[in-house]
């Protein structure tokens, strides 16, 4: 609780705006994309949805009523903060489902443009939900618990739990929706990778080389970028290299890569992808520093 408290009111104002806007869009894409397809989304959503295929009430009650007990569980062995935030967002879709599920139209002209949407959709909300600290309960907080107490991964029990759900619906919708709901599946996993990551993410390079003064040098001036030095060793050789690390958005790969080979041919270079940096990493226009560059020459 004194994380909440901690935390700035405009933070918390800007992380309940958001996180309602993302319920708006998870709601919205079930209702029009999914829900009228006969398909699945992952977790408690695929659940209520089976349940709700016999006893047919509302789909926010039935997602209201299933993550009561998991909030009650949560609220003892979890951050309250992420807790508290998980409650607003698992209300909210509760009552937009009961809202608007009697006047949003549905789309069922095309399965696969439906799976093809709505997973977008439902991952681009869900995505940001959890990118301002909220999330939509159910197999999340599961997963969290159990990763806690059994070192399970949270993204593999969600996996399996979605197989789970994918396997279930075969038998109650046929297997040509068990198909489309894993097309959907896959999709909104991966928007909401994608989201979490942020467009515009960043690669971290880690460069070892013989000539780092050299290549750090045309780093700093051509990329505009901050180049850490470390001392290296090879553990075979045991000849003494420079290890060097810098963090660049991706239109500056194929830069940095130029630079290094151009260096030092030799130099081995590992490049990752980076989903978040802080501290200062200004932005700037490298496609202008380039042209700048070519003018100068």
């Amino acid at each position: 609780m004194e994380q909440f408290k901690k935390t700035p009111l405009k933070k918390h104002i800007r992380n309940f705006s958001f996180m309602t806007g993302g319920s708006l869009i998870v709601v919205i894409s079930f209702l029009i994309f999914i829900q009228p397809n006969n398909l699945l989304s992952g977790g408690v959503w695929g659940i209520a949805a089976i349940i709700r295929n016999y006893l047919p009430l509302t789909l926010g009650i039935y997602l209201f009523v299933l993550n009561i007990p998991l909030i009650i569980i949560a609220w003892r062995k979890l951050r309250k903060r992420f807790v508290i935030y998980t409650i607003f967002v698992i209300v909210i879709q509760s009552i937009l489902l009961i809202v608007l599920e009697p006047i949003i139209p549905a789309y069922n002209n095309d399965t696969l443009l439906s799976a093809i949407f709505g997973g977008v959709l439902f991952g681009f909300g869900g995505g940001l939900i959890v990118k301002y600290h909220g999330s939509g309960g159910g197999m999340d907080i599961i997963g969290i618990l159990l990763q806690k107490k059994y070192d399970i991964s949270v993204g593999t029990f969600i996996l399996v739990t979605n197989i789970i759900i994918t396997f279930i619906a075969a038998f109650i919708f046929g297997f040509e929706p068990a198909m489309y709901t894993m097309v959907d599946i896959y999709i909104a996993s991966s928007v909401f990778t994608q989201v979490l990551a942020g467009f515009n993410s960043k690669r971290h390079a880690l460069i070892v080389t013989e000539k780092g003064q050299e290549v750090a040098r045309r780093l700093l001036n051509e990329l505009q970028r901050g180049v850490t030095k470390l001392e290296g060793e090879g553990g075979y050789t045991h000849h003494k290299k420079d290890v060097l690390m810098c963090v660049v958005s991706r239109f500056e790969m194929g830069l940095l890569k130029e630079i290094v080979a151009s260096v030092d041919p030799h130099a081995f270079v590992s490049i990752n992808e980076t989903y978040e940096v802080l501290g200062s990493f200004p932005k700037h226009d490298i496609m202008k520093t380039l042209l700048e560059k070519e003018k100068q020459k």
